[in-house]
C-alpha cells in the first residue's frame, strides 16, 4: 500500500493525501516526526509507544484477512477489507488498555483518598463516577464495565494478553467477563488458562455460543453452587420496556430459559401457521401480535369473570382486538390455557404446563445427567438457548420450579408437566451426536433436526442468528452427500449470500487447510467431497470470502467435559505475539507485546 497516495475516505473532511504524490514528504514520516517531538513524561511516552505498537501490529499482522494492509493493492477490495480487519484488531488492543487503565484509575483514586484521610470504608467510593465522566458513559454502564475490567485484569491475564494481541475480540472478552460475574476467582483462572493456551478456539464464535460454552464450563467447575445460582437468577426475572422511535417500544423479558424457549417456539409455530393460511404480515410481526393478543385476551377473560378490573380504560381498537382474540380459537393455547381464562376464584390458581403441548423443544442431555440426581456438574443443551444446568431440566420434568433448593422437596400443585421426549445418543468420548445420511437432496426432517441441535446457531463465523436452513457444505451438485458430516445449519441471510461469489470452505487441519471447496457453481479449488465420514464431521471449517476475508466456524462440542485438557489448535500467524515491546509503565496500562 502506498502511504503517500490513497483514495480511502477520511472522517471529518477532505482527504489531505489526495495530492500527496506531488509532495516529497511521506505522511508516515510526518506523523512519526511529530510524535517524537512531543514533550511528555516517560510514562506518557510509554503509553504513546504502546498505542503505536498496537497500531503497527493491527495492520501488519491481521489474522482475519488473507492479505495484510502493506501487501494489498491501492484501491482494491482487499485493501478495504484489510483496513477494516486492522481497525477491529486495534479495537481489541485498545480494549485491553482501557480495562487496565480503568483498574489503574480506581486504584489511584483509592490511594488519593487514603492520603487525604478518607475513612477506609469510603475510599474509592467516587471512582466509578469519575471514570464514567472520563469515558463519557453513564455511571451504571461504567459500573458494569469496571467490574468486568477488574475481573479480567486481576484474575484473567491470559485473556487480556489475547485481547491485546487481537486473538480475542472486545465483545468476546466482555462476554467472557460477564459470564463469569458470579464465578469464583479460581474458576476464572482455570478458564483463563484454557483461553491462553488455545485462543484460536474462540475464533468465529459469536457471543451467544461463547456465553453458552462458558456457562457449561462454570457448571462443570462449580457444581456445588449451581442450584443457589439458578435459584438466585430465577428470583430476578422481570419485564422492562424501552421506548423506540415512531411510536414503537421494546418489551424485554428475563425469564426462565425453558419457559422462554417454549414461548418462542409456540409463537413461531402459530405465526408460520398464520402465514401458511394466507396472512400477509411477516412472521416476526405476527409473533409480536400473538404475544400481545395472548396477554390482553387473558386480561379480557379475567375481567369478564369478575376477577380483575374491567377493561373500560382500554382503547376501542384494543378492546376490539382482545374481544376477537377471545372469541376466536385460542392461537396461544398451551401457554395461556382456556381454564386459566375461565378462572373465577383467585384463591384457586390454574395449573399451567411447564412446556407447551404440541411444541417440540430440543434438549440434548446424557442419561447420566438425566437420572443421576447427585451429580450437579452435568449440563444439558437447550435448542435456541444453549448450555443449561442439567438439574434445571430434571426439576422441570418433575414439575418443580427450575433452580429450587434441595430443601424444597414438596409438591408444587401449580405446576404440571407436558413434555415430548426424543432420545438422542452421543459419543461418550467426543460428545458428538450420532450421525445419519440420506440419498435425498433435501435433508430429511430427522437429520435436519440433528444438525440444528448440533450447531445451535448459524454456522457462519461470528453469526448468532437462529438456524432456519440446512445447507450442504460441499454443494449437492458438486457431489456433496446429504449427510450429518456435510450438513450445517445456517440462517436465511447467510445461506443465500453464501452462494453469491466464490466463497471457499476449507477443513481446518494441522497444515492449515487441505480439502477446500467452492460454494460457487462453476469452480472448485479442491476435491468435491466431504472430509471424514457420515458420523464424523470436521472439527472446523475455514471460510474465505471472495476478496480474502477469513473466519473459522467450529463444530460446537455438545456436553463435553470442561475440565479435560484442551487440545492445542493448529498454529497460525494470528497467534504469534507481535514483535517489538515498549518499556513497561508502572503500573502497566496494558500488557506489553511479548
Amino acid at each position: 500500500m502506498d502511504a503517500t497516495n490513497s483514495d480511502g475516505p477520511r472522517p471529518g473532511g477532505d482527504d489531505p493525501r489526495r495530492d500527496a504524490a506531488a509532495r516529497p514528504v511521506d505522511v508516515l514520516d510526518t506523523v512519526a516526526s511529530t510524535l517524537t517531538e512531543i514533550e511528555a513524561s516517560a510514562a506518557a511516552r510509554v503509553v504513546l509507544a504502546q498505542l503505536l505498537t498496537a497500531t503497527l501490529t493491527a495492520f501488519t499482522r491481521t489474522g482475519s484477512v488473507r492479505d495484510p494492509l502493506p501487501e494489498t493493492a491501492p484501491g482494491s477490495p482487499q485493501e478495504a477489507l484489510s483496513v477494516l480487519a486492522g481497525l477491529d484488531h486495534l479495537r481489541s488492543s485498545l480494549s485491553a488498555m482501557d480495562a487496565a487503565w480503568q483498574v489503574t484509575a480506581e486504584q489511584r483514586i483509592r490511594r488519593a483518598d487514603e492520603q487525604r484521610g478518607v475513612p477506609a470504608a469510603a475510599q474509592g467510593r467516587g471512582a466509578n463516577n469519575e471514570i464514567a465522566l472520563a469515558r463519557r458513559v453513564s455511571p451504571a454502564a461504567s459500573s458494569f464495565s469496571l467490574a468486568s475490567a477488574r475481573r479480567l485484569v486481576q484474575h484473567m491475564p491470559g485473556t487480556v494478553d489475547a485481547l491485546w494481541e487481537g486473538a480475542v475480540t472486545a465483545q468476546q472478552a466482555s462476554t467472557v467477563a460477564g459470564a463469569l460475574s458470579t464465578a469464583s476467582p479460581e474458576t476464572c483462572r482455570r478458564i483463563d488458562e484454557l483461553i491462553r493456551v488455545s485462543p484460536l478456539t474462540l475464533h468465529g464464535k459469536g457471543h451467544k455460543r461463547l456465553r453458552s460454552n462458558i456457562d457449561e464450563m462454570v457448571q462443570r467447575l462449580e457444581p456445588e453452587t449451581s442450584r443457589e445460582r439458578a435459584e438466585r437468577a430465577a428470583r430476578g426475572r422481570h419485564l422492562s420496556m424501552t421506548p423506540l422511535a415512531d411510536g414503537m417500544a421494546r418489551v424485554s423479558a428475563v425469564l426462565r430459559g425453558i419457559d422462554a424457549v417454549g414461548m418462542m417456539s409456540a409463537l413461531q409455530a402459530e405465526a408460520e401457521s398464520l402465514r401458511a393460511a394466507g396472512a400477509k404480515t411477516s412472521v416476526p410481526a405476527l409473533e409480536a401480535d400473538l404475544l400481545v393478543d395472548a396477554v390482553l385476551a387473558r386480561r379480557e377473560g379475567t375481567a369478564s369473570s369478575g376477577t380483575a378490573p374491567a377493561a373500560e380504560a382500554m382503547s376501542t381498537e384494543d378492546a376490539a382486538r382482545t374481544s376477537s382474540a377471545a372469541s376466536a380459537p385460542d392461537a396461544f393455547e398451551g401457554i395461556v390455557p382456556a381454564e386459566e381464562l375461565e378462572a373465577t376464584a383467585p384463591s384457586e390458581p390454574p395449573r399451567r404446563p411447564r412446556t407447551t403441548p404440541g411444541i417440540e423443544i430440543g434438549i440434548v442431555i446424557t442419561e447420566r445427567a438425566l437420572f443421576d440426581r447427585d451429580d450437579e456438574a452435568e449440563s444439558a443443551h437447550l435448542e435456541g438457548y444453549g448450555s443449561i444446568p442439567a438439574h434445571i431440566v430434571r426439576d422441570t420434568l418433575l414439575g418443580r420450579p427450575p433452580g429450587h433448593l434441595r430443601h424444597d422437596e414438596g409438591d408444587h400443585p401449580d405446576e404440571e408437566v407436558s413434555a415430548f421426549f426424543r432420545r438422542l445418543y452421543v459419543n461418550p468420548r467426543t460428545g458428538d451426536l450420532v450421525g445419519m445420511e440420506s440419498r435425498a437432496r433435501a435433508f430429511p426432517a430427522g437429520l435436519a433436526r440433528m444438525i440444528r441441535w448440533r450447531d445451535s446457531t448459524c454456522r457462519t463465523p461470528w453469526c448468532n442468528a437462529r438456524i432456519r436452513h440446512s445447507d450442504h457444505v460441499v454443494p449437492y451438485h458438486r457431489g456433496g452427500p446429504t449427510s450429518y458430516a456435510n450438513g450445517q445449519g445456517l440462517c436465511v441471510r447467510c445461506n443465500l449470500l453464501k452462494e453469491h461469489g466464490l466463497w471457499l470452505l476449507e477443513v481446518l487441519t494441522g497444515e492449515a487447510s487441505s480439502a477446500s471447496v467452492s460454494t460457487a457453481s462453476g469452480e472448485t479449488s479442491g476435491p468435491a467431497q466431504a472430509p471424514g465420514s457420515a458420523d464424523a464431521p470436521p472439527a472446523a471449517w475455514v471460510w474465505t470470502s471472495p476478496h480474502g476475508a477469513r473466519g473459522i466456524s467450529w463444530r460446537p462440542p455438545l456436553l463435553h467435559s470442561a475440565t479435560s485438557t484442551a487440545q492445542e489448535p493448529p498454529s497460525s500467524e494470528a497467534d504469534e505475539p507481535p514483535a517489538g515491546s515498549p518499556p513497561e509503565a508502572d503500573p502497566p496500562p496494558a500488557p506489553p507485546p511479548a
